[in-house]
């Protein structure tokens, strides 16, 4: 416990660049999702097929095999950033494709119908987004998308292990000095992601009772 107390704020600080790098990724990722999602759906078939290709292969990519090569690959080719950055950037490239398939699994219980109607009304395709697919589809996303975002906060833990001084890597660090408090750490730790996820995660299920009595 000496070891907790005597690092409160080295764990803080971790669990501030956990929260930080959660939300940016999180809101970088989702509009690059919306992006993608506008691609699948529209009626020019190079940009369908632009989606799809990014989303298999972000999919089958490993979560901590994309980190690595955002965080210590791309320096050696000339990209230099704090961690930090690259480590946005990485999961944002990463989740896109996730939250493109949350957000296409909304727009999929729109119905084509609606989607060609749009169309024969002369709407162009940013304005079948804005107006057709955007209030309904995300209405519709609101639980893979709530999925989606709690995956992310998890997958932020693998940036510490590559230096990223967030929540996970401080713990790494405080273990290494502290062998003696592992399981305290661990314990610290699993209840920092918890105080991100599962306050997250009652406001998303809130969300989505709203929407659902509104609908």
């Amino acid at each position: 416990m000496n070891a907790i107390i005597e690092n409160i704020d080295v764990l803080l600080s971790g669990f501030l660049t956990t929260l930080g790098l959660s939300a940016l990724a999180g809101f970088t990722s989702f509009f690059g999702g919306l992006i993608l999602a506008g691609f699948a759906i529209s009626n020019n078939p190079t940009l369908r097929k632009i989606s799809m290709l990014y989303v298999a292969l972000m999919q089958n990519i490993p979560a901590a095999a994309h980190l690595f090569f955002m965080i210590f690959i791309l320096p050696v080719l000339g990209l230099k950033a704090p961690f930090f950055v690259l480590a946005i950037i990485g999961v944002t490239i990463y989740f896109s494709a996730y939250y493109c398939q949350a957000v296409r699994s909304g727009v999929n219980a729109i119905g084509r119908g609606q989607l060609e109607a749009s169309r024969a009304l002369g709407l162009k395709n940013m304005q079948t987004m804005r107006l057709v697919v955007l209030p309904q589809g995300l209405r519709n996303s609101v639980p893979p998308l709530i999925n989606t975002t709690i995956a992310l906060i998890k997958v932020t833990a693998i940036a510490g292990v590559f230096g990223v001084t967030e929540l996970f890597g401080t713990m790494l660090q405080l273990i290494n000095v502290n062998d003696s408090a592992v399981i305290a750490l661990m314990l610290v730790t699993g209840i920092g992601y918890s105080l991100i996820t599962i306050p997250a995660a009652l406001a998303a299920a809130a969300v989505e009772r709203k929407v659902a009595f509104n609908s």
